[in-house]
């Protein structure tokens, strides 16, 4: 079953990375927008800020989406895929996951990871259903020492 990304939040982000790129940008070619006067290569570079922004949106909107599996949970960022058996999840940080809407989790290697919520948060429902090797929070902290909560 195929499942979107929460596009709000998707949008929120990719809003605050676009205009801290913005400046950045801005910002280095001050000499180019400020000491001058205004030609086409100012509007050009601008208009093409705001076509990238915009086609990247449209990417990142379409381009982000879960596929829940029987056996894994398949993510798909752009194109590239990567996939997370629940049989080597091995703790759910519940109380972090409600309360962030991120599904936060301990892999058997003791590498964290986090997935935003979709909507509805059918991931994060599915990995309690179908993950049986969930330790508790000091067992995990025995056999993993050096994972940080």
């Amino acid at each position: 079953m195929k499942v979107t990304v929460d596009r709000k939040r998707t949008i929120i982000t990719f809003i605050i990375a676009d205009l801290a790129f913005a400046v950045i940008l801005f910002l280095s070619c001050i000499n180019l927008f400020v000491f001058q006067k205004w030609n086409v290569l100012q509007f050009a570079i601008i208009g093409l800020f705001v076509v990238v922004s915009v086609v990247m949106l449209v990417l990142s909107l379409t381009r982000n989406f879960y596929v829940i599996e029987k056996k894994y949970l398949v993510v798909v960022k752009g194109s590239k895929n990567m996939f997370y058996n629940y049989e080597d999840v091995v703790y759910i940080d519940k109380e972090q996951t409600e309360r962030k809407r991120t599904l936060i989790f301990y892999t058997n290697k003791g590498h964290i990871r986090y997935l935003p919520f979709d909507k509805e948060g059918k991931i994060y429902r599915t990995f309690l259903q179908r993950c049986h090797n969930l330790l508790e929070k000091e067992e995990l902290k025995r056999k993993y020492p050096n994972i940080k909560f």
